[in-house]
């Protein structure tokens, strides 16, 4: 009898399991599919993963096609590592808002109060092959600027265009001997780049009294489960990685590239730092989850991690006299927010319709950015669809 009774014990279980396993499959979006595919004939990119959600978890689409490496006939798949390349800005501004939070720094902070030698930025007024002309800060550069790119830096800090954008700590990267001048007064034009990034990551270094890497694995990557977000791939990440893909020369198949912009190995802890503008890995799942925090206004499974303040700065462009579509780390599209990676990875969300939006490819074609348009448009379009049934 006890037998008999394991034994059926056994087959509830597994047909329960089965049952489950068929509940929980994820149909792929045909109107996702014609949307994508041509970018893939054409090998403008090899392979793209796309998920469509709502606020809840639900999972309503969730489309693979093409390769992760072509040369070894690997499909694409949800384990794959994606370099996330500039949405490593959404966690830069989130980590900012988190201490306004506390109460620990305002965003009209100036820089110099965390960073005193910052107090010595000059602006460039003038210059042409024979002089330049510098003048003094009109106003301070705040936190606001920094994060907003409105604060006058360059792109890149000269000393990372000799070195290697990773090879050195923030805390030299935002040293004033690095930074060079200005190139404008804080506040005055939008100037898109990585430095200002990393000069906050710093005052979060030192507000928060630990390493930038340290802050987001205990404030957001753990408590989130993102268990493969990491400026340090291991190397069983980077067997995992997503290669990068365009055309070839005459255009007949692929041609695959690189990630130069960071030191390699990806997973030396010794000589490479954190890139806070553009240096994270990641996956699907995590992205996704992040995703689920920002949608559901900074809190996810019980846990707050931003207020609803600070969603909604977030939310609200950020830049000014400029009125750019940006606000601190998060671009701006027709009632979504967050943001894209120079790849083609990018997550959007909007908190009015509980959309969660992520779309990850590792392009080298230039042609990313339409077919991430083109997938957002179809994205709410079917999700407005599926939530009326």
């Amino acid at each position: 009898m006890k037998t008999f009774l394991n034994l059926s014990l056994f087959f509830v279980l597994f047909a329960a399991s089965f049952v489950s396993a068929v509940t929980v499959a994820v149909p792929e979006s045909s109107e996702v599919t014609g949307a994508l595919q041509p970018y893939l004939d054409d090998f403008k990119m090899a392979g793209i993963i796309t998920l469509i959600a709502d606020k809840d978890g639900n999972v309503f689409y969730k489309n693979k096609l093409g390769y992760a490496d072509v040369e070894a006939k690997k499909p694409i798949n949800e384990d794959n590592v994606f370099w996330i390349a500039s949405m490593t800005k959404m966690f830069t501004g989130a980590s900012v808002m988190m201490l306004v939070d506390e109460g620990k720094l305002s965003l009209d902070d100036p820089a110099s109060k965390y960073i005193p030698q910052l107090a010595n930025w000059m602006v460039i007024e003038e210059r042409d092959d024979n002089h330049v002309l510098l003048k003094p800060l009109a106003q301070p550069v705040t936190i606001r600027h920094l994060l907003s790119h409105t604060s006058g830096l360059t792109g890149s800090s000269e000393v990372q265009r000799v070195v290697g954008n990773d090879a050195l700590p923030l805390k030299a990267r935002a040293l004033p001997s690095v930074t060079g001048s200005l190139q404008s007064q804080p506040g005055e034009k939008y100037a898109y780049g990585n430095q200002g990034m990393n000069v906050a990551a710093r005052i979060i270094e030192i507000v928060s009294g630990k390493r930038y890497e340290d802050f987001l694995q205990e404030r957001f990557f753990a408590p989130l489960g993102m268990k493969d977000t990491t400026f340090y791939p291991s190397d069983e990440q980077v067997k995992r990685l997503a290669a990068p893909y365009g055309p070839n020369a005459d255009k007949s198949g692929f041609k695959r590239g690189d990630f130069g912009y960071m030191t390699h190995p990806l997973s030396d802890r010794v000589h490479r730092y954190p890139e806070a503008g553009g240096g994270l890995f990641s996956t699907m799942h995590d992205i996704f989850r992040y995703g689920l925090m920002l949608v559901n206004e900074g809190e996810l499974d019980g846990k707050r991690y931003l207020s609803k303040d600070a969603i909604k700065v977030l939310r609200t462009e950020q830049t000014g006299k400029t009125k750019v579509n940006y606000s601190l780390g998060y671009h701006l599209r027709n009632g979504m927010y967050g943001h894209d990676g120079a790849y083609g990875t990018d997550l959007s969300v909007n908190p009015d319709t509980g959309i969660v939006a992520v779309f990850m490819v590792q392009c080298t074609s230039g042609a990313q950015w339409e077919a991430r348009d083109k997938f957002l448009r179809v994205a709410n379009e079917v999700y407005a669809k599926r939530k009326e049934k």
